[in-house]
């Protein structure tokens, strides 16, 4: 029950803090915050506590498989909304996310998923560099019911996989654990207020932290069995945060 009431109360509070960050200091930060393996290390640590160690690691093939089904899905409409509409463009992601998701868990391999995530990191780094940076200066309206909706969607995702998982097993459940519950709805909300500039610039920051994802999983896979379900969340997590804030700093630089 102590678990149960856990979940209730930090999932909302992260969604509420990232997105008022994003307001204060822009899509970029943003989608960096939202792109740390937040979501998924609280489910990981879930599955740990719940479903024993064996489970979660159980579940890292397919939460990078997920991941790199989530960055084809960033890629996807990306390039999609050059040419549709958001309500056109975000129903197609949503379906293209289910397909990828399912090809690179049950076809793909661990290696073959961080190859093509990085592969795909890079394209969205370079493409959203090429839209119109968004005016600094400009205040995008901002809807009361917003984050509440937000907090709501990320608490139910988290919830559902969570209370789901000795059902849906290790492969489906890691699947899940990297949806971008957070960085999803940051990133349309972006779009529909800041226009291609703002969601470009979630795009980037996600895709960003999203190299940190990748360092969390491995080195969650590798700790583990060995350090503890404490110790190993507490190094993952500092691997990410570490590796995302070194590379933002570098293409700034570069920028």
């Amino acid at each position: 029950m102590t678990l149960f009431y856990l979940k209730l109360l930090v999932t909302p509070l992260l969604m509420w803090a990232i997105s008022l960050a994003s307001r204060r200091w822009g899509g970029l930060l943003g989608g960096l915050l939202s792109g740390l393996p937040i979501t998924s290390a609280l489910v990981m640590t879930f599955l740990c506590l719940e479903q024993g160690t064996a489970f979660a690691l159980g579940a890292v093939p397919g939460a990078l498989g997920g991941l790199a089904a989530v960055q084809a899905t960033y890629t996807f409409y990306l390039f999609a909304t050059r040419k549709l509409g958001i309500a056109a463009a975000v129903s197609l992601a949503i379906l293209f996310y289910g397909l990828a998701a399912y090809a690179f868990t049950h076809w793909g391999g661990l290696y073959l998923s961080v190859g093509v995530a990085l592969l795909l990191i890079g394209v969205l780094i370079r493409a959203s560099g090429r839209e119109p940076r968004p005016d600094t200066l400009a205040r995008p309206r901002h809807r009361y019911w917003e984050i509440p909706l937000r907090m709501v969607s990320a608490t139910a995702l988290l919830m559902l996989t969570t209370s789901l998982a000795s059902w849906l097993g290790p492969a489906t459940s890691g699947m899940l654990a990297p949806i971008p519950v957070i960085a999803w709805p940051l990133v349309v909300f972006a779009h529909v207020q800041g226009g291609r500039a703002g969601m470009a610039a979630m795009v980037r920051g996600n895709a960003i932290g999203a190299v940190g994802v990748i360092a969390f999983y491995l080195a969650m896979a590798g700790l583990l069995e060995h350090t503890g379900v404490a110790i190993t969340m507490l190094v993952a997590m500092a691997t990410a945060v570490g590796l995302t804030v070194a590379l933002a700093a570098l293409l700034k630089g570069r920028a």
